[in-house]
């Protein structure tokens, strides 16, 4: 192939890729656009005051909100150290009613079967509150499924990515192998493929880094909505010296080495 042929089909790769990211950003700012005037319509279809914990943290979050609810029913008790035991003569301590909420239920329940004084960071291991967790959140997820989808993967976003590493692989196999017809003969020819492959693998990897950190990410404007509300009510309604018992943590202890430990060593 001649340096012109080459140079123009470079031209036109180019230009294609540029019309392609055209598009990209056309669709990104539509997608955009649905976005907020979804995101508008939570000033009057309000989330679930758990959901909204969850959206702007994590789902593990739920669990302190849920404990201050259990707290304020007088359904579990907290000692000093901020482990939480149904509450003695509670009606939920051997056989739990379930509360109006089901994610209070479903703490109170993984209290009761664990059946010994458990902070709120341990409930995170239990199964069965997870999986109880999970079924909630999925379920009001589904109220707002245009607005819940972002948190899965960013088409567009994957496209971009897909397309830049397709045009610096395609530069990369033209400069090692088109650009050199006179190592296109006899055994060399393996070499140079394989030297194509690997050179257009790692500008492919490297555009790939670049265009993640450049392209911009989808807008979750759900996540900014629930971020801005106020704390969730029940920690808000529960005494601030009982949320800090919730909040306690134990600390680690300090190990030192000993002179066993350490093989004899000073």
């Amino acid at each position: 192939m001649s340096q012109h042929p080459l140079w123009a089909a470079v031209f036109e790769a180019a230009a294609v890729a540029l019309a392609c990211y055209a598009v990209l950003g056309v669709l990104w700012r539509l997608r955009d656009r649905s976005d907020r005037s979804a995101a508008a319509l939570l000033a009057t279809a309000p989330p679930d005051p758990y959901h909204a914990v969850a959206v702007a943290g994590r789902a593990e979050d739920v669990h302190r909100p849920a404990v201050a609810r259990l707290l304020l029913d007088g359904s579990v008790e907290v000692d000093e150290r901020g482990r939480l035991v149904p509450a003695a003569g509670s009606p939920h301590q051997e056989a739990p009613s379930a509360p109006v909420h089901p994610l209070p239920a479903a703490v109170l329940a993984a209290l009761v079967r664990r059946s010994r004084p458990t902070s709120t960071a341990e409930l995170s291991g239990d199964r069965e509150l997870r999986a109880a967790r999970e079924a909630f959140l999925t379920a009001e997820d589904a109220k707002y499924p245009h607005l819940a989808e972002v948190r899965d993967h960013d088409r567009i976003a994957d496209l971009a990515v897909l397309l830049v590493m397709a045009v610096v692989a395609w530069y990369s196999f033209q400069l090692v192998v088109l650009s050199r017809p006179d190592t296109l003969r006899g055994i060399v020819l393996m070499g140079t493929f394989v030297l194509a492959v690997a050179v257009g693998a790692c500008g492919a990897l490297l555009a790939a880094m670049a265009m993640v950190r450049v392209w911009p990410g989808r807008r979750d404007h759900f996540r900014t909505h629930c971020a801005a509300l106020p704390p969730h009510p029940d920690l808000l309604a529960l005494d601030p010296e009982l949320l800090a018992r919730v909040d306690h943590r134990e600390p680690r202890p300090v190990e030192y080495d000993t002179w066993v430990d350490s093989g004899g060593a000073f």
